[in-house]
């Protein structure tokens, strides 16, 4: 699969978890927002990484290895400012928004895990 290809699917399967976050925000407001918050932090965080890979990949491996130190660093603070921003002003439920800001790496995970099973022999 090409790269933009997979980074299009798991940023849409990670948009996609919003929708029942957006429908229980009735019932479950501080849980939903979290979730919301979470999850959109997580998708800039991997696009953001995304984009500093490929800017990297056409690097000298000195200049490669700056941009990513500094790249990392950034993004890092970015989440930091971003989750102190949201804990303070928005107060939504910590351990959603916390769970939010995992998702990405959870559908990467269960991507290839379906995809491998999907492609083995036994199955």
């Amino acid at each position: 699969m090409e790269n933009k290809q997979y980074i299009k699917k798991i940023v849409t399967i990670i948009l996609l978890t919003n929708i029942p976050a957006i429908l229980s925000l009735p019932l479950f407001f501080k849980q939903s927002i979290g979730w919301i918050a979470g999850s959109l932090a997580s998708a800039m965080n991997f696009l953001w990484l995304a984009h500093n890979v490929k800017k990297s990949l056409e690097l000298q491996p000195t200049k490669s290895k700056l941009n990513a130190i500094k790249g990392t660093y950034l993004r890092l603070l970015f989440l930091v400012v971003y989750s102190v921003i949201i804990l303070t002003l928005v107060k939504p439920n910590i351990i959603t928004f916390g769970a939010g800001l995992l998702i990405a790496q959870v559908i990467i995970y269960l991507n290839e895990l379906f995809s491998n099973l999907r492609n083995s022999k036994y199955f």
